[in-house]
């Protein structure tokens, strides 16, 4: 099965600028990262944002079509989505605006920027409501539970810098669309791979497994 989301319908054309478009697609590879359990990554490109010319490029992948949809894949497959919107926004606004403006979220929600990445966040919402309706929150709840986690997790030690090393890779590769494979055994080469890897591992352990008190425990009501 090919997910639909990020899919590549026709080969990309990259105008090879090191751009906000490429800080998204690296960061969706990097968060898809945490669950290369559940799927086999393919491919990566730049996602292209141009005006009129559709959606097309980000994250290539596929999960085994027989195995059973839960919260937890859902969920997975929410923070991808939201990845990128959350990496786009640090793009604007950098990370350290981000790590200060964390604090008055989910109230300041003018922080994400949607600008070319709207089919994005519809997804992420779309995601987002079996895992409200599994644990009976409101789905605006469970929407920046996602945000949060992904914010956080780009501010942990070395993350930001695999993004930037991802994102250097796409700029300069001499090929479109770059093989998964060939990007994760670029960054196992790194000094920076151990550390990178224990991030993910802390990642993981802090949210799941999923739970309805963790999902509800930070936001406020939602009327």
């Amino acid at each position: 099965m090919q997910l639909s989301i990020f899919s590549i319908q026709e080969p990309v054309t990259c105008s090879k600028t090191l751009d906000r478009s490429t800080f998204m697609a690296a960061a969706q590879f990097v968060m898809a990262l945490n669950f290369a359990h559940e799927f086999e990554l393919l491919s990566l490109s730049a996602i292209d944002m141009q005006p009129g010319v559709g959606k097309k490029g980000g994250l290539v992948f596929v999960r085994n079509g027989k195995l059973k949809m839960h919260p937890g894949i859902y969920d997975h497959l929410a923070l991808i989505s939201i990845s990128s919107i959350c990496a786009g926004s640090i793009y604007n606004h950098g990370i350290d605006k981000i790590a200060a403006e964390i604090v008055n979220l989910p109230y300041s929600e003018g922080i994400l920027n949607l600008a070319g990445a709207e089919e994005d966040y519809m997804a992420f919402k779309r995601l987002c409501s079996p895992i409200s309706r599994f644990f009976l929150l409101h789905n605006k709840k469970v929407q920046w539970s996602a945000i949060l986690s992904v914010f956080r997790f780009f501010m942990m030690e070395g993350i930001w810098d695999v993004v930037n090393f991802i994102a250097e890779k796409l700029h300069h590769s001499d090929a479109d669309v770059l093989a998964c494979r060939q990007l994760l055994e670029s960054i196992q080469k790194e000094d920076f791979y151990s550390g990178f890897h224990q991030s993910l591992q802390d990642f993981h352990a802090s949210r799941y497994p999923l739970s309805k008190a963790g999902l509800a425990s930070e936001l406020p009501e939602v009327a």
